[in-house]
């Protein structure tokens, strides 16, 4: 045999070794994603914002309350898309690409999350407290999130009343906050999300996400398919 023909035949099963890797680790990270249990990894920090001065780290459990509230509302035009087919709404192409609803869902639950946390540091950095009334709404507000919960999302995310109470308190002081801005004269759409005012404010700010976070697929987590 030549020496290029015996060069070609190293040089394919070298490709084809690469090949199989490859394929095994793509594999292995497919089944590991698909393993994923939620609630496993509910203390793990999943995001976190700052700047130069102050940060807030999220936990798994703590920006589930997002992806309640998100999954819920795009399951609502789900149902009203197709009720016999709730994941042809969740797999709807936006644009062009592989951008789906789904898609979209996770965008907007980090967007939402980094948002809320960067106006609770701007409040902290004012100072905003919360008055005793107000700390009772909150814990009122808890226990009716609590209550209305349904299975399924307290499988998993696992909540306690303190849990969902510390969400809600940092949720008055950054609507506290919000409100203060409104009555000085912006409006709700400049202090909304792609809003003129917040976009200025969030160039300060960055924010990272866990790898974590690839492994959580919405549409099925916290509501229910027909398939379920």
């Amino acid at each position: 045999m030549s020496k290029k023909k015996q060069d070609i035949i190293i040089v394919v099963c070298v490709i084809t070794i690469v090949l199989s890797i490859c394929a095994i680790l793509c594999i292995h990270y497919s089944n590991k994603r698909n393993d994923f249990v939620f609630n496993e990894h509910l203390d793990k920090e999943v995001l976190r914002v700052y700047d130069d001065e102050y940060a807030q780290e999220i936990t798994l459990q703590e920006l589930g309350y997002y992806i309640i509230n998100v999954e819920g509302d795009i399951d609502d035009m789900a149902h009203q898309f197709n009720s016999d087919n709730l994941n042809a709404y969740w797999n709807v192409k936006l644009g062009k690409g592989l951008y789906t609803t789904r898609k979209y869902a996770k965008d907007l639950v980090i967007d939402k999350c980094v948002m809320d946390n960067i106006y609770y540091i701007e409040a902290i950095k004012s100072g905003v407290t919360l008055t005793e009334d107000e700390e009772e709404l909150a814990g009122e507000d808890a226990r009716l999130v609590l209550k209305n919960l349904t299975s399924r999302q307290m499988d998993v995310m696992d909540y306690s009343y303190e849990d969902l109470y510390n969400i809600m308190i940092k949720l008055y002081i950054t609507s506290k906050y919000v409100n203060g801005l409104v009555e000085d004269g912006y409006t709700m759409e400049e202090i909304e999300l792609k809003g003129s005012y917040y976009e200025e404010l969030k160039k300060a700010y960055s924010y990272k996400v866990d790898d974590i976070w690839e492994s959580v697929k919405l549409g099925n987590l916290t509501v229910k398919t027909k398939e379920d």
